[in-house]
């Protein structure tokens, strides 16, 4: 009888956890996606596609978010300053970062930003 309600509790305390962990990402979703519109960006614009430069556009993604002068840059002016970029040796073409400045955006604030649980969820996805 004692087992079966240490168990219970213990599950409990599990459910509780979880459902703590599960609130904090929607926190952040709903935080993160209320920033993006700021970008005019909505996350149906951020479906998957696999493509070639995808660890490079995450590194671009981390250099921005860790340049404190890049990422005020783009909090103030709402653009990615491409030149700079660029200028800094990231070494992909422009049309690239034109065609996917929205996932750098993005990438940018979620590394930048106050999302803890994302970071660590598209860093485990990306290993």
């Amino acid at each position: 009888m004692l087992l079966k309600r240490v168990t219970e509790e213990v599950k409990k305390l599990f459910q509780l956890k979880r459902s703590k962990a599960s609130l904090q990402r929607q926190e952040e979703i709903l935080h993160l996606k209320r920033r993006l519109e700021e970008y005019d960006i909505q996350f149906s614009n951020l479906a998957y596609r696999p493509c070639v430069e995808t660890q490079t556009l995450m590194e671009i993604s981390i250099t921005v978010a860790q340049n404190n002068e890049l990422l005020n840059q783009l909090s103030s002016e709402k653009e990615l300053a491409v030149q700079q970029l660029l200028a800094n040796q990231v070494g992909i073409s422009p049309k690239i970062m034109k065609e996917h400045h929205k996932f750098i955006v993005t990438m940018a604030h979620i590394f930048g930003g106050p999302y803890p649980c994302l970071r660590k969820y598209i860093r485990s996805s990306i290993t």
